[in-house]
């Protein structure tokens, strides 16, 4: 009986985890609230938010990240290369406070392919 109840304690929280993700990727876009947060001025946030669109648009984009995780990413570079210190957990802290889900910048899984833009506009 202990199993069942592990279990389905185990199930509700996976349910619970997997609803707070699919929230945190609906169409609304709360990047500026995170770049906020981490204390990029708005025109650092702008160079993030185009080199998001960009990479997005991009025929080289093979959607390696969800546009939420991408947007993640997006900030994180450009919040590193404007000397904010921020780590990959630190990144997963603020988005679990801001999205109540988690989301860990992987750029190292897209950004070899567009180094151009990211050179270009952050």
């Amino acid at each position: 009986m202990s199993d069942d109840k592990n279990k389905s304690t185990y199930s509700q929280e996976c349910a619970d985890a997997l609803q707070r993700t699919v929230n945190a990727h609906k169409g609304i876009d709360r990047g500026l609230e995170l770049a906020t947060e981490l204390g990029l001025s708005i025109e650092q946030y702008a160079s993030a938010k185009l080199l998001h669109i960009n990479v997005m648009k991009s025929k080289k984009w093979f959607n390696q990240r969800s546009p939420h995780g991408l947007m993640v990413d997006c900030i994180f570079l450009c919040a590193k290369r404007n000397g904010i210190k921020v780590s990959a957990r630190k990144m997963s802290s603020i988005t679990f406070k801001i999205f109540n889900v988690g989301t860990q910048p992987i750029p190292s899984l897209w950004k070899i392919h567009f180094k151009d833009l990211i050179e270009d506009l952050i």
